[in-house]
């Protein structure tokens, strides 16, 4: 399949609108993922990054991909290159987004833009999603998705980099698989990359299954929120 840029422009600007009522369980059970205990009493509004958790795309089985994506259809534009990943992204929270309360989400296409790089082919494709509780805009954000040619195994074996040594705060923790398949299941992701080993491997090229970029923003997000708080520090 073939797509020009004048076909590929019909779908800047086009938008969708989801509705969710923020209900306390997907709290409750990223809450296990993270090690914590849960307290009712704490968790008011949903903390930075679990919003990933609400506003699920739920398409049939039978619209699946074989790398476990929805076929391209609807909203997203039909990008002919087969391997699609995140690319990174730019997140604001301007207000609470509080627990039991219904929300609204409204996602549009920024823009789509092809290159071409030292991997062939790729396709840039930027997607607005704004968030609202009480008539307020509670998040907006910007997320950045790559589309890009199937390559052999080797090209996707990267150079480890040791992170540094000094820094003022830390804080690890040890992804497994049970962990990627539980953050997969409850943000509805059924990339195969993240718990499908042969597929991740054999298929996509990587050294092992892929740790969501989500999750390791919402790792970070958990630091920065507790430094945020560590008044001895600030």
């Amino acid at each position: 399949m073939s797509l020009m840029n004048n076909d590929i422009n019909n779908w800047i600007g086009k938008t969708i609108r989801f509705e969710d009522k923020v209900n306390e369980y997907p709290v409750k059970a990223m809450a296990a993922v993270f090690d914590y205990e849960y307290d009712k009493k704490k968790y008011i509004n949903v903390p930075y990054g679990w919003h990933w958790l609400y506003f699920l795309n739920l398409p049939l089985q039978k619209n699946l991909g074989a790398d476990g994506h929805e076929k391209r259809q609807g909203f997203m534009p039909p990008i002919p290159l087969p391997i699609r990943m995140y690319a990174g992204g730019e997140i604001n929270f301007l207000n609470p987004l509080p627990l039991g309360k219904n929300a609204t989400k409204s996602s549009k296409i920024l823009s789509i833009q092809n290159k071409t790089g030292s991997s062939g082919k790729l396709t840039f494709l930027q997607i607005k999603h704004s968030i609202l509780s009480d008539g307020e805009i509670a998040i907006e954000e910007l997320q950045n998705l790559v589309y890009r040619e199937e390559k052999s195994n080797s090209n996707n074996l990267k150079k480890y980099i040791r992170p540094p040594e000094n820094y003022d705060y830390q804080k690890s923790w040890t992804t497994t698989p049970e962990m990627l398949f539980r953050y997969s299941a409850l943000t509805h992701n059924t990339h195969r990359i993240h718990y499908d080993y042969l597929y991740a491997t054999k298929v996509e090229g990587y050294p092992q299954i892929v740790v969501h970029g989500p999750l390791m923003a919402t790792f970070l997000l958990d630091l920065a929120s507790k430094v945020a708080n560590d008044k001895n520090r600030l």
